[in-house]
Order: C-alpha cells, then sequence, then structure tokens
C-alpha cells in the first residue's frame, strides 16, 4: 500500500509538475505574444503617424508658399521671397523623398500622394512661370494670375495632400483596431490564467485609446485654428487696400501702385475732387453724401473699369491710372469724359445733385519728372 501510495503521489507529483510547465509554457508564450502585438502595433502605429506628420509639413509648406506668393501679388514681397519659396519646394522634395521610402503605404494612400505630387509640381511650374512678371504686373492684374491659375493649383495640391492624411489617419486607425483584436484574443487566454492581468491590460489599453482619442482632438483644434488665422489675415489684407465705402482700392493701394510704375517708365495717371462737397455733407447729412459717392463709383465702374485702374483715395477724390496702350491724346480725351462724367446730375432720394468737379492730369516720364495736362 505504501509502495501504490508512493507511486501516486509521484504520479500527482509528475502531473502537477507537467502541469506546471504547460502552465509557465503558457505564460511565456502568451507573454511573448503580447511584446510581438504590442511592438508590431506600436511600429505601424509610429509609422503612419510619421506618414500623416510628412504629409502636414508639405501641407505647411505649401501654405507657405501660397502666403509668400499672396505677398508677390500684393507688390508686399522682397529679394528674399523668391529664394524663400525655392526652399519651401526643396522642403517639399525632402519631404516626398522620405514618404516614398516607407514601403507601409496603402495603394490608395500611394495614389493620391501622387496626385498630391503631381498638383504640386504644377503649382511648382505656374510660380517659375510668372515669378518675375507677377510683382511687376500692377495689382489687378497680380490678383487675376493668382486667383485664376496660381490658387486652383495650391488649392488642388492642399486637397489632395489632406486626402492623403486622412487616409494614413485612418490606416492607423484601422491597424490599431486590428493589432487590438490580436491584443484582445491574448488577453482572453491570459483572462483564464489571471483576471487581474486582463484587468491591467485593459486599463492601459483604455488609456492608449483616450491618449490618441485626446491627439486628434487637439490636432483638429490646431487645423481649425490655423484656417481661422487664414481668414483673418486674408481680411486684413483686404481691408487695408480697399475703401470700405465704394469698394475701390485706396490711397495706400495707390502708393504701391505709383511707386512700382514710376520704376517701369512712363504713365498716365488723373486725379478728380468733386467740389464744395462739404456742402453736400453739411446740407443733406453724410449718409446723403456717402450715397452720392457710391453713385459716382458705380458710374466709373461702369464706363471706365475697362480702360482704367479706379481708386478712391479720399472722401470726394477720384484716381484714375490710365491703361498703358492709350495714346496721348486719347488719356486728355478720355480724363475730360470722366470729370465730365463725375459732375453729371445725380438723383439721390428725388434729389437731384450736380457739381462741378477739378481735375489733373498728369503724364510720368521714365525720369520721374511730370508733365501736368
Amino acid at each position: 500500500m505504501a509502495g501504490r501510495a508512493n507511486a501516486q503521489a509521484r504520479r500527482v507529483g509528475r502531473i502537477m509538475s507537467i502541469a506546471g510547465i504547460v502552465f509557465l509554457l503558457i505564460m511565456a508564450f502568451n507573454l511573448v505574444i503580447e511584446n510581438l502585438v504590442y511592438l508590431r502595433s506600436r511600429s505601424v502605429y509610429n509609422d503612419n503617424m510619421a506618414a500623416v506628420q510628412n504629409m502636414s509639413k508639405m501641407n505647411d509648406e505649401l501654405a507657405a508658399i501660397n502666403e509668400r506668393v499672396v505677398l508677390m501679388a500684393a507688390g508686399m514681397s522682397d529679394d528674399m521671397t523668391l529664394t524663400e519659396i525655392d526652399s519651401s519646394f526643396a522642403n517639399i522634395e525632402t519631404l516626398k523623398q522620405e514618404f516614398l521610402a516607407e514601403n507601409t503605404h496603402s495603394e490608395m494612400e500611394i495614389r493620391r500622394f501622387n496626385q498630391a505630387s503631381y498638383a504640386i509640381q504644377g503649382f511648382e511650374r505656374k510660380i517659375n512661370e510668372v515669378r518675375d512678371t507677377l510683382p511687376t504686373a500692377g495689382y489687378g492684374k497680380a490678383r487675376n494670375i493668382y486667383e485664376q491659375e496660381l490658387a486652383p493649383l495650391k488649392a488642388c495640391a492642399s486637397e489632395m495632400l489632406e486626402a492623403t492624411i486622412e487616409i494614413g489617419q485612418n490606416n492607423a486607425s484601422s491597424n490599431v483596431r486590428n493589432s487590438s483584436i490580436m491584443h484582445g484574443v491574448a488577453q482572453l487566454i491570459l483572462m483564464i490564467i489571471t483576471v487581474l492581468v486582463l484587468i491591467s491590460i485593459f486599463i492601459i489599453g483604455r488609456q492608449q485609446i483616450r491618449a490618441f482619442s485626446q491627439i486628434q482632438e487637439k490636432e483638429e483644434e490646431l487645423a481649425e485654428a490655423a484656417g481661422q488665422i487664414d481668414r483673418s489675415r486674408q481680411k486684413v489684407v483686404d481691408a487695408a487696400y480697399t475703401n470700405i465705402l465704394t469698394g475701390m482700392k485706396n490711397r495706400y493701394a495707390l502708393e504701391e501702385t505709383l511707386e512700382q510704375l514710376i520704376e517701369e517708365g512712363q504713365f498716365n495717371v488723373a486725379v478728380f475732387d468733386i467740389d464744395n462737397f462739404r456742402e453736400i455733407n453739411d446740407t443733406y447729412g453724410y449718409d446723403f453724401g456717402d450715397s452720392c459717392l457710391l453713385s459716382v463709383a458705380e458710374r466709373l465702374r461702369e464706363q471706365y473699369g475697362q480702360t482704367a485702374d479706379l481708386y478712391n483715395i479720399f472722401g470726394n477724390e477720384f484716381c484714375m491710372i490710365f491703361d498703358p496702350s492709350l495714346t496721348s491724346m486719347q488719356v486728355q480725351q478720355l480724363a475730360e469724359e470722366v470729370r465730365q462724367s463725375i459732375g453729371s446730375a445725380i438723383m439721390i432720394e428725388g434729389v437731384v445733385i450736380q457739381n462741378s468737379v477739378s481735375g489733373a492730369l498728369y503724364h510720368v516720364l521714365p525720369s520721374g519728372n511730370l508733365d501736368v495736362g
């Protein structure tokens, strides 16, 4: 009996030893699986987020280039502007190579990235085509070039980059979800062994998901703030060069245009002043006077907007820079027509107003001298 009991004890001991070994193997296997899952998940996540950050940097460089092109179109650039634009394009090219060096991108992500690359190349080619003429083209022409040729290319490139970023973020989320599933399987096995390990891993997983959500929220807030800054900056630039009442370019825009034209060569400019306009304000009120100025501005835009650049430099003072294709005789005749047009009768709220108009025509020579007409 004792021998049989000892044999049974030895058999139970062997079974317990085997169970212990199996237990340890299961624990070791699960630890290895968890480590591999974690490392792979972390690696894939880091690769995805690195690609997203890469695209974000490219988009930031595009925004910086666009700001400098706007400055060129507004005549506010300096000698460093073109150098900075070239530097930004060089940075974009470096970022593109870094992006392509990674082999973790999906087919859709690569396709969107290639579309963005083509748009960026088109944007760069167009800038190179107009880089010498844009700063000296004049505000109106430069603005048309920017809005019709440059801005759509930049918007297309940014849209494609943002699409690439969105795909990368979706891929990162998908990889996180897939890794979470594998992680869950490993946790399920460990749950059989110990509930405490399951709770710990669950808490860590929740913290990681919460941290990722917080990062996404911060990125969205930053993107919204950047958009508001861009919109505010554009409104400030527009307001600085526009007469609030008439919507015409103001004296600040005129000063910049004259500085450019004086450097380029000769041109014709006329200044008109509605005589005794203060009496209209004193007699009928400032709202009535504003209505008169608005009528004059609309008349000038309609009749002469195609032959001259129009400016409302101060209250009842208007300025015109004539098209350089006009001859001196045509300019003189046109200036007289403008003076008569401004002084012709205007009906406001049933009241007919007609004032005399003073005017002066200047022919600016390449030397900077004036020939007063």
